[in-house]
Formats: C-alpha cells, sequence, structure tokens
C-alpha cells in the first residue's frame, strides 16, 4: 500500500541555539517548542494551525512555546527554529532568509548574565546523567528559589523543561552524527528510546523514524 503521508526528506543544519529545514514540510502532529519558529515559503503560502486560529502566508512566526500544527507541503519551505535567547525582539520584522542567517552565523545576542551563563554550562555537562535544579542553582552560586525565578525570567521556561530540551537536542545531534535512536537516546540522557521518540513527538510533531531518520542532517559545532 503506497502512503499519503508527506515526507521529511529534506536538509536540516543544527546549530548551537538555532536550526534550519530546507525541503517538503511533512505530517506533524499538535506540538510546542521552545524556539521561536519562522516559516519562509517562496513557491506557495504555508500554513500554520493554532489551537484558537490559523495563519497562511509566505512567512509566518510561531512563537516559542505556542501549540500548533505546519500544514504539510511537497513544496520546499525554509523553516528555522531559533531560541529565544538568541533573538532581539525583531523576529517579527520583515527580513530575508539570507539575512537571518547570516545574523545567526555571526552570533546574535546570547545570555551575558555570568550566573545563567555558568548555570547553563552545569546544565549541559550533566546531561549524560541527572540534572537536579540543586545542582544548577550551585553553579550559579544562587538560592533555590532565586534562580527559579532568574532562570524562568530570561529562558523563559522552568529548569525541567530546559532541561529536557537540551537532552532532545544532545540526541539529534548524535544521530546527526550516525548514532541510531537507542544509542542517541543514552548519549543524551533518556531513560529509553521510548522516552526520547515520545518527546520529539510532543515537541515537533514527529518521531525520529519518520524525520530525523530521512534528512540530511549538518551539525554544527559550537
Amino acid at each position: 500500500m503506497v502512503s499519503n503521508k508527506t515526507q521529511w526528506e529534506g536538509k536540516l543544519l543544527l546549530a548551537q541555539g538555532w536550526a534550519h529545514y530546507h525541503g517538503p514540510a511533512g505530517d506533524t502532529t499538535f506540538h510546542a517548542h521552545y524556539p521561536v519558529q519562522l516559516v519562509f515559503s517562496e513557491s506557495c503560502e504555508a500554513t500554520v494551525t493554532f489551537d484558537d486560529r490559523q495563519m497562511v502566508g509566505r512567512f509566518l512566526l510561531v512563537p516559542s512555546n505556542a501549540k500548533h500544527m505546519l500544514a504539510p507541503s511537497q513544496r520546499p519551505l525554509d523553516l528555522l527554529y531559533i531560541e529565544p535567547t538568541l533573538l532581539d525582539g525583531s523576529e517579527g520584522e520583515s527580513r530575508p532568509l539570507s539575512a537571518w542567517l547570516l545574523a545567526l552565523r555571526q552570533g546574535m545576542s546570547t545570555v551575558d548574565n555570568p550566573k545563567m551563563f555558568r548555570a547553563l554550562e552545569a546544565v549541559d555537562g550533566a546531561l549524560g546523567g541527572k540534572v537536579t535544579l540543586d545542582m544548577v542553582a550551585r553553579a550559579a552560586g544562587m538560592s533555590k528559589s532565586s534562580f527559579t525565578k532568574l532562570f524562568r525570567a530570561i529562558i523563559g521556561m522552568p529548569l525541567r523543561r530546559y532541561v529536557m530540551w537540551r537532552r532532545l537536542n544532545v540526541a539529534v545531534s548524535e544521530i546527526g552524527a550516525g548514532a541510531d535512536a537507542t544509542q542517541a537516546a543514552h548519549k543524551a540522557g533518556f531513560a529509553d528510546s521510548a522516552h526520547f521518540s515520545r518527546t520529539m513527538r510532543e515537541t515537533f510533531g514527529v518521531s525520529p523514524a519518520d524525520s530525523l531518520l530521512k534528512i540530511k542532517m549538518t551539525v554544527v559545532s559550537p
């Protein structure tokens, strides 16, 4: 039987804090992710559906953590995923894709709070095991309550969700480097490949088998 599903078969560039996908948009379910998503379409209008509305156009913006679903497209789209800490509030402005890519490659604004910088380093250094609030707050030199408030204000999400987001980044990078889903899951600190797959579906609306294993991925080292 021939599947009617549109496949994710394009190219993905995965960098520190951002990613760029070029190719057809495959099928997804409703999902929400930490990065802001910018959708560029030269050949046709793209469609994004939210809980309460729908957007159609050649440039669309999906806010951080907004539950949504991108309609599949046989024609190629360009999707930019950018962590909020790399943005300066101008993401809604009309700017060509080339300008965005140039700015991202040159390095846009980032976390400059030294306490938060130490905390984020501590998170990345511990992703292979258990990451606790106490450990990360100590790395920042702060009490747990003060750190929790500062983290939410700067990063825009609770520490637990951010840790899961970073684990997902590591797992995706591992697959890009040639690992299978099980190896990638363990390297990133997921309980197992099923946990990784479930998190991938909640975050991007697809499983690793339906997306990452079928696209050409390039991972840029930080």
